[in-house]
C-alpha cells in the first residue's frame, strides 16, 4: 500500500469510489446472510462508507478498519456522533456505541483488537 497516495487522495477529496448512499446490492441482498439482530459486522478498508450507518440502522454492531484518519473523522462527523479515541499500540480505536473503527494499517490489527465478528462485508 502506498500510504502517501491515499493520504493525498483523502486530503484532496479525490474519493470517487465513495458512494453517496448505502450500496444498492447490499440493501437488496443482505437478508440472504440471515444475520441475527446485534450481529457484529467487519468492514475492512471501510473509508467513510454509508454502508456503516445502514448496518447500524439494521440493529447490527459494526467494526471497521481504515488507514486514513481523515476518513474516520469524516465518518463520525457525518454520523453526528462523538467517538472515544484510544491508542491500541500502532492502531487507534474510535468507539461510539455499537461502532468501532480501527484506524491504521489493517495488517497491524490483531485478532484481539478486532474481536469476535459474525460476518465480513466488503463491497
Amino acid at each position: 500500500m502506498d500510504a502517501e497516495f491515499w493520504r493525498r487522495r483523502w486530503e484532496a477529496n479525490e474519493i470517487g469510489f465513495h458512494e453517496g448512499a448505502p450500496n444498492a446490492l447490499l440493501v437488496a441482498h443482505h437478508a440472504a446472510l440471515a444475520l441475527a439482530t446485534g450481529s457484529r459486522i467487519f468492514l475492512p478498508l471501510c473509508g467513510k462508507t454509508r454502508d456503516i450507518g445502514w448496518w447500524l440502522a439494521q440493529g447490527h454492531r459494526v467494526v471497521g478498519s481504515e488507514w486514513s484518519r481523515l476518513a474516520v473523522e469524516q465518518l463520525f462527523a457525518e454520523l453526528a456522533i462523538d467517538p472515544v479515541v484510544s491508542d491500541l499500540g500502532g492502531v487507534t480505536r474510535f468507539r461510539a456505541g455499537t461502532l468501532d473503527i480501527l484506524q491504521g494499517d489493517v495488517f497491524d490489527v490483531s485478532a484481539t483488537m478486532l474481536g469476535r465478528v459474525d460476518a465480513v462485508y466488503d463491497r
